[in-house]
C-alpha cells in the first residue's frame, strides 16, 4: 500500500509521517473484501457500516526507569548535552516504532492496545482487555507510532503535530548537575573530584559548579603563595633584626680603632674644655732671643686674607689656623723641627663665611674652631678664648661682653664710650693665671683690658684707651708673665706711611702711652703695619710685621725684652722676591716656633711658614 511503505520509508529515515484514516468507504470495501475471501468472520453488514470506532486511547507519557548510573562513569552529561541528543534519541525510538508495527501487523489493535497500557504502567502483570476484532485499527495506527516499548530507554514522542496532543514529558532530565543528589543512595563525589571537574570546567571556560569550593582552594594557594615569597625575601635578607641589633650592641660596645694622625677630618668635633696651654717659662725663666732656624716653606696653596693666619703652640707641636675658602676653615699641625705637616682639618663654618680659624686641642685631637659674625647672633663680633673653659666674647648693647662658648646668654664686661662700632675684638689666656686679656678698635683708638676667673669672668681694671695717629688698623695681643702687650699699625693720613706702634700694662692696671716701633735696618724700609706678637715668658716677647712698598712686602721679627726695648738681632723671615705679608708667630715652651705669613702667587694667596728658635736664657 502506498501508505504503508511512505510510513516505513519515513521510520527508517527517523521522520514519523502524520497519514490520516482512510475514508469509511474504503474501509467498508476493505471489510467486504476479506469477507469474501475468508480472512474475516462473516458479520452483518449493517452492523459493521453502523458501528462507530472506539474513541482514542487517552495520551499518557510512560514513565520508565533508567539504571542508576555510576558518577565515575563518564555517562552523566550536563542539560545541554542532553538537550543536544533528544532528537536524536525520539527518532531511534521512531524507528523501533515502525519495526514493531510492522513485525506486529496493521490489523491487530489488541497489540497497540497493550502497548498503550504498558506504556501507562510497565510494570503491570494484568493482560489487556479484549477489544472487538477490527475495531478501531486504523485510529490506534497514529496512536501506536506514539508508544515506546517496554525497555529500558527513555521514552518519547513527536512533536504537537501528531493528534493535536502536547508532546509527552521527560521524567528523567539526564546529564544533570543534580543527578546524583537527587537519587537515593547514590555515593556523592569527593571534594578532590569536585574541584577537578570544576578546573575542568573553567579550562573550557564555563563557570565552576562550586564557587565557593573553588573560592576557598584559591584563598589557600594565595596563602601557600604569600608564605613561600616570605619565607624567601627572609632568606635572601639575612640575619633577623633581633640578631642585628645584637651584632650593632656588641659593635657599639668594642672601643673604637684611634684614627691616623695623619687623616683628615671633615668636620669640627663638639667643642670641649680645653685646658689654656703652659706658659713658655715660669716668671722670670724667660726664653731668649729668637733667630731664624731655617728657609721658610710653603704649608698649603691657598688662604684668605681676611681671616689671617692663627698661630699656637699645642703641647709639642705648632698649630695654625686658616681659611682655605669663605667656607672652609681649616686647622694643621706642624712638626716644630721641619715644620711638616702632621694633621690636617677642616671645617665648615655654620651661618655665615670664617672671620678667623683657632686651632685648638678637644680630647687630644685637633680641631679647627672657625669665628662667625652669624646673622641674627646676640653676640656681635662673637670671638672664641682657649681659657680654662671655651668661652665667647662680643659686643651686646654697645658694651664689651662675654658668654658661655656657643650660648645666647651674656654678661657685661666693659662699658665703652664714645662713638662708633667696636671692631677687631681680640682675646687670649693670660699666662699665669685664670682670666683674659682683650683688645679692639673703636673710631680712632685702641682698647685694651683684663677679665679675671674661669669659668666666669670679671673686669679687672679699668680699659686702657690709646689715641690713635687718625687711622688705625687691627691691633695684636700678647701676654707674658703679668705682662700685656697690644700693638697696631697706625698712620695719620693716607699720604702718610704706616707704622707700628705698641703698649704694655701690668694686669689690673691701665695706660694710655703708646710707644712707636723704629724698624731695624737690613730690610725693606718704608712703612710697617700688620704686627703680630708670641710670648716667650718673663714679660718677653716676639714681634713680627710687614715692611716694605706697597707692590712688594718683606716679613721680619725681633725679640722685645722686658723693659720693650728690642732684644737681639732682627729676623728676616721670608725670602726675598716673595711679597709677603699678615704674619702670624707662635713659639712652643722648649724654644721651638715658626712665623707663618701669607704670599702672593698670582691671583692667590699661600701659606709659608719658616722655623725659629728661641733657646732658654
Amino acid at each position: 500500500m502506498p501508505e504503508l511503505t511512505s510510513a516505513s520509508v519515513g521510520g527508517a529515515n527517523g521522520v514519523v509521517l502524520n497519514i490520516p484514516p482512510p475514508p469509511l468507504a474504503m474501509v467498508a470495501v476493505q471489510q467486504e473484501y476479506e469477507a469474501a475471501s475468508g480472512s474475516l468472520a462473516p458479520g452483518p453488514a449493517t452492523a459493521a457500516a453502523e458501528q462507530e470506532p472506539p474513541p482514542p486511547p487517552a495520551y499518557v507519557p510512560a514513565q520508565t526507569k533508567s539504571p542508576p548510573l555510576h558518577p565515575s562513569s563518564g555517562q552523566l552529561k550536563r542539560r545541554g548535552e542532553a538537550h543536544v541528543r533528544r532528537p536524536r534519541i525520539r527518532a531511534r525510538r521512531r524507528r523501533i516504532a515502525h519495526r514493531r508495527i510492522r513485525a506486529e501487523g496493521w490489523g491487530q489493535p489488541a497489540d497497540a492496545a497493550r502497548h498503550r497500557a504498558s506504556a501507562r504502567h510497565p510494570l503491570a502483570a494484568a493482560p489487556p482487555p479484549p477489544a472487538a476484532p477490527g475495531a478501531g485499527s486504523v485510529e490506534e495506527l497514529s496512536a501506536s507510532m506514539l508508544v515506546e516499548s517496554n525497555s529500558t530507554s527513555d521514552l518519547a514522542a513527536p512533536g504537537p503535530g501528531a493528534g493535536g496532543l502536547p508532546p509527552p514529558t521527560d521524567p528523567t532530565v539526564n546529564g544533570s548537575a543534580d543527578v546524583d543528589a537527587g537519587v537515593a543512595g547514590l555515593p556523592r563525589r569527593p571534594g578532590l573530584s569536585l574541584i577537578l571537574d570544576d578546573i575542568a570546567e573553567i579550562r573550557r571556560g564555563r563557570p565552576p559548579k562550586n564557587k565557593l569550593l573553588v573560592g576557598v582552594l584559591g584563598v589557600v594557594a594565595l596563602s601557600v603563595l604569600i608564605l613561600l615569597v616570605a619565607g624567601i625575601v627572609a632568606v635572601a635578607s639575612g640575619p633577623s633584626s633581633g640578631a642585628q641589633t645584637a651584632a650593632s650592641a656588641s659593635a657599639s660596645a668594642a672601643p673604637p680603632a684611634p684614627p691616623s694622625e695623619t687623616a683628615e677630618a671633615t668636620s669640627t668635633p663638639a667643642p670641649a674644655p680645653i685646658p689654656p696651654p703652659p706658659p713658655p717659662a715660669a716668671t722670670g725663666a724667660a726664653l731668649g732671643d729668637c733667630g731664624a732656624a731655617g728657609d721658610a716653606r710653603t704649608i698649603a696653596p691657598r688662604a684668605v686674607i681676611a681671616s689671617g693666619i692663627e698661630a699656637r703652640a699645642l703641647g709639642d707641636e705648632l698649630a695654625l689656623g686658616f681659611a682655605a675658602s669663605a667656607r672652609d676653615a681649616v686647622a694643621m699641625s706642624l712638626d716644630p723641627s721641619s715644620l711638616a705637616a702632621v694633621t690636617t682639618v677642616h671645617a665648615k663654618p655654620a651661618g655665615g663665611d670664617a672671620r678667623r680659624v683657632t686651632p685648638m686641642l678637644a680630647g687630644g685631637k685637633l680641631v679647627a674652631v672657625p669665628d662667625v659674625d652669624r646673622k641674627g647672633d646676640r653676640l656681635g663680633s662673637r670671638r672664641v678664648v682657649a681659657a680654662s673653659t671655651l668661652v665667647d666674647v662680643g659686643v651686646a648693647d654697645g658694651d664689651v661682653v662675654w658668654a658661655p662658648h656657643g650660648k645666647d646668654s651674656f654678661a657685661k664686661l666693659f662699658s665703652v664710650e664714645g662713638e662708633g662700632a667696636i671692631e677687631a675684638l681680640r682675646a687670649v689666656a693670660l699666662a699665669d693665671r685664670e682670666g683674659i686679656a682683650l683688645t679692639f678698635r673703636r673710631g680712632n683708638a685702641v682698647h685694651l683690658g683684663v677679665a679675671k676667673g674661669g669659668s666666669v669672668l670679671e673686669p679687672e681694671g679699668e680699659l686702657s684707651r690709646i689715641e690713635g695717629l687718625g687711622q688705625v688698623g687691627s691691633p695684636a695681643l700678647a701676654a707674658s708673665g703679668d705682662a700685656v702687650i697690644a700693638a697696631w699699625a697706625d698712620r695719620s693720613g693716607a699720604d702718610e706711611d704706616w707704622a707700628v706702634r705698641w703698649t704694655k700694662i701690668t694686669v689690673g692696671r691701665s695706660t694710655d702711652e703708646a710707644t712707636p716701633f723704629t724698624i731695624p735696618d737690613g730690610g725693606l724700609g718704608g712703612q710697617a703695619m700688620s704686627p703680630s706678637l708670641a710670648s716667650l715668658g718673663g714679660g718677653r716677647f716676639l714681634l713680627a710685621w710687614t715692611e716694605g712698598p706697597v707692590s712688594n712686602h718683606q716679613v721680619r721679627a725681633i725679640t722685645i725684652g722686658a723693659d720693650g726695648s728690642p732684644s737681639g738681632a732682627p729676623i728676616s723671615v721670608s725670602a726675598p722676591g716673595i711679597n709677603a705679608g699678615q704674619p702670624a708667630a707662635a713659639v712652643g715652651p722648649d724654644g721651638r716656633g715658626t712665623i707663618a705669613f701669607l704670599a702672593a702667587r698670582g691671583k692667590s694667596l699661600e701659606v709659608h711658614a719658616a722655623p725659629i728658635t728661641c733657646p732658654p736664657r
